[in-house]
């Protein structure tokens, strides 16, 4: 009995903090409605991939990069947002062949296991740092400065082998900072940091969390197969 007086203490506790969150910040829930489209357009994608080569992966990876720097630098927002909802349908197409990949190493089964286990996870982030009444916004420019390093030693090894160890300690890294950036970008709307011309922006920004999450804690378990068997 006592413990569920505390389970529904917590319940109430968090259930008013997040009207008091969206009464704060409308924002939020904007972000959040273009964020489920996004997944929308991942499962179109998706479903398109069925229809394409493996061979569409290397282009693919190529000009979504290439979208998303240029995403960065348009002034128009109209283009930026149409950029912007591009980028997951082109992420559904990769991300089918990604999960094709993990699955015939891994099994369905456990794949969708880590799939289940990262909502969780992305979740509990998100509670984190809306909750934080702390502004970390100065956490920005030192998990840019990682991502970037991740992003230029991930290059590089595409065309320089390394051992199986290393590839494990960069997933486990990527997977620490995308887990950071969950909480920093969650922070960042509780703190009222998202205008209105940044909310597509914001929802791109929390769906790559998701992605970035899923993928490198499917690469950390296959790594860890690969490490023991």
């Amino acid at each position: 009995m006592t413990r569920m007086l505390i389970y529904r203490k917590l319940f109430y506790k968090t259930k008013g903090f997040f009207h008091m969150a969206y009464a704060k910040n409308q924002n939020l829930n904007k972000i959040l409605k273009h964020f489920a489209f996004m997944w929308v357009l991942t499962v179109v994608g998706m479903y398109i991939a069925t229809l394409l080569p493996p061979a569409i992966v290397m282009p693919l990876s190529i000009i979504t990069i290439v979208l998303l720097i240029i995403a960065c630098f348009v002034r128009s927002l109209k283009l930026a947002n149409s950029i912007m909802y591009t980028i997951p349908f082109l992420m559904g197409i990769l991300l089918f062949w990604t999960t094709q990949f993990y699955i015939a190493e891994l099994g369905q089964q456990l794949v969708l296991l880590v799939f289940v286990a990262t909502v969780a996870i992305f979740i509990v982030l998100a509670l984190i740092g809306m909750m934080m009444n702390k502004d970390i916004s100065n956490w920005g420019s030192y998990l840019f400065t990682v991502l970037i390093v991740v992003i230029v030693f991930s290059l590089v090894f595409m065309f320089i082998p390394v051992s199986n160890m290393v590839a494990l300690i960069i997933a486990g890294i990527t997977v620490l900072l995308f887990s950071l950036y969950t909480v920093y970008d969650f922070n960042q709307i509780r703190h009222n940091h998202v205008s209105d011309a940044e909310v597509v922006g914001m929802a791109l920004n929390l769906y790559l969390d998701f992605i970035n999450l899923f993928v490198n804690l499917l690469e950390v378990i296959w790594r860890l197969k690969n490490e023991f068997d």
